[in-house]
């Protein structure tokens, strides 16, 4: 004997096969997520409080994080050229 979906278990079984179809992670998909993993945990390593200056920043990858994020952060880059703290960059 033949089963018949109802119109509810079929609307069910359509949505959830997008998401089955996306279980598959592409290489574009996992760079993406490790990209955003390591902004994450650049993120947390730093912090716009208190005001830092070039000489109490201890990495380069800390000063661009500064000069992007922070409001102040400009002042790092005395002579606008994009680069922050140029003796650590």
């Amino acid at each position: 004997m033949r089963r018949h979906l109802s119109a509810g278990a079929l609307a069910l079984a359509m949505l959830t096969l997008p998401a089955a179809s996306h279980a598959v992670q592409t290489s574009e998909d996992a760079a993406g997520a490790d990209i955003g993993r390591r902004l994450m945990e650049i993120a947390q390593g730093h912090s716009c409080s208190p005001k830092l200056t070039c000489g109490r920043i201890s990495s380069c990858e800390e000063a661009h994080w500064l000069l992007a994020n922070c409001s102040w952060g400009g002042k790092l880059d005395r002579n606008g050229d994009g680069v922050p703290c140029e003796s650590l960059c």
